[in-house]
């Protein structure tokens, strides 16, 4: 795991198309670490894979007898709303499982459990309660997105944390719209934030903010830059640490000024943060 969170952090060695970014690759093992020494056990559940670039990383969470499973619709033609295909003609054309199986084997020596259709199957394969980490980056409707927090909640067990992805993303507010409603019930309870994913739990005896930020003190490249008040809960902004994003931004433009170079060879799907 520290080698691919050292590609990840390295835009002239990662070229793995996806939107994980060093903060949340750290901040999420910080999640995982946590968990692990507290001895909450639990499977590992994705809701959206694209080329596998988080689901790579995640697969390296579950301890013997834990599991990862990822779903994604890939190119299979099942049916989806008219937004999420509106969505995917935009965002991910021609997005093949075979990339994803590509990708992520060049890491591990075996996929992970797939299931290729809408998460709203899910339901039907993930038992109540057994998981302890699931990160939903699928569709971005409010719709679809109100209804894969409802999955993740019935699927985390105790201290389970769901990572929500562009929860502050302005194209696509549906997202926002779901994890607010989640949060205005009073139960979920927020951890920590990124500027492009959310870290909360709905279980008061789990892991608390506190614990999240004292654990970002001790990871090399990342830093909780100050505590927001939310309501009756406070968590923690994580970004990286200057010196990290001055050396990860300047691998950026490197990148880009290469791709450029020739006369517009168009960019990856990636931006720094």
């Amino acid at each position: 795991m520290a080698d691919y969170l050292d590609f990840v952090g390295d835009p002239g060695r990662d070229d793995v198309e996806g939107w994980l970014y060093p903060t949340d690759a750290h901040l999420m093992s910080v999640v995982n670490d946590l968990q692990v020494d507290r001895g909450f056990r639990g499977d590992v559940l994705e809701i959206g894979a694209y080329k596998g670039k988080s689901a790579i990383l995640l697969g390296f969470f579950p301890e013997a007898g834990e599991s990862l499973t990822v779903c994604d619709i890939f190119d299979s033609g099942a049916p989806v709303s008219d937004g999420n295909a509106r969505e995917n003609t935009a965002f991910y054309p021609g997005l093949l499982q075979t990339d994803f199986e590509k990708n992520y084997l060049r890491f591990h020596d075996r996929l992970p459990r797939v299931h290729v259709g809408p998460s709203e199957e899910l339901g039907e394969i993930v038992a109540p309660g057994s998981c302890r980490l699931v990160h939903i980056d699928g569709g971005h409707t409010y719709e679809v997105a109100r209804a894969d927090m409802e999955t993740a909640r019935r699927a985390l067990g105790p201290a389970g944390i769901v990572v929500v992805d562009d929860w502050s993303s302005a194209h696509i507010p549906g997202v926002a719209m779901a994890l607010w409603e989640r949060y205005l019930t009073g139960e979920l309870i927020p951890l920590a934030f990124t500027k492009g994913k959310f870290y909360a739990t709905w279980d008061p005896a789990g892991l608390t903010a506190g614990e999240v930020a004292d654990a970002v003190a001790t990871r090399p490249g990342i830093e909780a830059s100050g505590t927001v008040r939310l309501g009756r809960y406070a968590a923690a902004g994580v970004t990286m640490t200057p010196g990290d994003w001055q050396r990860y931004n300047a691998g950026l433009r490197a990148v880009y000024s290469k791709l450029y170079a020739d006369g517009g060879a168009s960019a990856p799907q990636r931006v720094g943060f």
